[in-house]
């Protein structure tokens, strides 16, 4: 252990210390974080007027652990992480290794917990793929695999702090090894979940301008990909020194980064309604109707007033629904509403429930079959309404003569 106090290199400025800076950083990102939370209950709250989902309550969690990360952050830099090996003793690297240890489980559940938060809200807007199942196995293998090999780092465990005063023991995980391979798992499952919902929005029945302008809104997520990529480059800097307690800064830094960015990205996307609220109180109306009412001559669709013909569910006569909550999907991609106006009556459909995230809005299409002319008129725009659901107005293209004129 001597050798690592001891012979820096020549040049080295050892009052040099990037602890502030590091705690500087995660702290700004986790305050962040905590804002978009605050504004995704909010909006839950205050404009779908609905309970939290567990998307919501796992969200929730994520940050509460994330909270665990920066607080490693901190107590790591409180013993010197972040300074040179050289400046520091036995005492302090042998705290800087009690802390790490518990840091790895606190930051491996703090993402798993966050991933699977995003697979939740992607399961209510889009329903399950296979692919969204592939996830949830990779990052449950993720956890799992932590937990399974953390404990075998050393032979005793407490080896792995005690060993900087020369307590006897066996190394049995090479640890910044063990590292990089984690994080590579690690980044290979944010770009499965990047791509869960690229499929389901390619089926939508929209343009491939506002196909884009949705995956857009999805594909934010990448951040933390980039986040991930560079814990990645972090850990291989640690693999290449002797220099323990300041490589590892970086890797606790971004190891606190990856997961803030992840909870902003997981949160934008219910962040809509709330967005659609600041833009009308700016005084631009987004809603197809006023863009009608203004005179356009054309109803144009947001990206979000569309939906997959996923997560639909067989309703019997048994169900109460209220024809403002459902839509159904036809299996020719046509649309009616089943419910009878004196409600008595359902028609055997498949329903789609109510999505928060996902704005409904439709028009009809005339089509004269002379001169093969279309007429566009726009129904109605799709709002919240007294927090029971959202009204649907049905899309239908069909060709008429002069005899459906009158």
């Amino acid at each position: 252990m001597a050798d690592y106090f001891s012979n820096p290199p020549a040049g080295l400025d050892l009052h040099e210390s990037r602890t502030a800076s590091n705690n500087a950083i995660g702290i700004v990102l986790f305050v962040l974080s905590a804002i978009f939370v605050a504004l995704r209950l909010f909006t839950r709250i205050k404009y779908h007027q609905a309970s939290l989902g567990l998307d919501d309550h796992l969200m929730n969690l994520g940050l509460a652990l994330n909270a665990g990360n920066l607080a490693c952050c901190i107590a790591g830099g409180f013993f010197g992480l972040g300074k040179h090996i050289y400046t520091l003793g036995p005492y302090e690297m042998q705290q800087i290794s009690i802390i790490t240890f518990a840091y790895v489980f606190i930051y491996a559940w703090s993402v798993c917990v966050i991933k699977f938060s995003i697979l939740a809200l992607y399961r209510r807007i889009f329903g399950m793929s296979w692919l969204g199942w592939w996830c949830v196995f990779l990052t449950t293998g993720y956890l799992i695999t932590n937990h399974i090999v953390l404990p075998l780092y050393t032979k005793p465990l407490s080896y792995y702090w005690s060993q900087w005063y020369g307590a006897k023991g066996v190394v049995q995980v090479d640890e910044a090894k063990f590292y990089l391979g984690i994080g590579i798992i690690n980044l290979f499952g944010d770009i499965c979940i990047l791509s869960v919902p690229i499929q389901s929005v390619l089926k939508l029945q929209m343009e491939w301008t506002q196909k884009v302008a949705v995956l857009f809104m999805f594909l934010l997520g990448s951040f933390v990909c980039f986040a991930s990529l560079y814990r990645i480059i972090t850990i291989v800097r640690l693999t290449q020194t002797t220099d323990i307690s300041w490589a590892k800064s970086d890797v606790f830094i971004w190891s606190s980064v990856e997961p803030s960015i992840g909870i902003i990205s997981g949160c934008l996307p219910t962040l809509r309604p709330l967005l659609m609220h600041a833009l009308e109180a700016c005084g631009y109306d987004p809603s197809p109707q006023s863009r009608s009412s203004r005179g356009t001559g054309s109803h144009t669709l947001s990206p979000l007033e569309t939906i997959s013909k996923k997560a639909t569910r067989k309703v019997n006569k048994r169900d109460v629904l209220d024809e403002t909550q459902f839509t159904q999907l036809g299996d020719e991609g046509e649309s009616d509403l089943a419910v009878d106006r004196d409600r008595s009556k359902l028609k055997p459909a498949f329903w789609r429930p109510e999505d928060d995230e996902v704005r409904l809005t439709t028009v009809v299409v005339a089509r004269d079959a002379r001169s093969g002319k279309s007429d566009q008129e726009s129904m109605s725009s799709v709002e919240p309404g007294n927090g029971n659901g959202i009204t649907v107005h049905v899309a239908k293209e069909f060709e008429w003569d002069e005899r459906t004129r009158g």
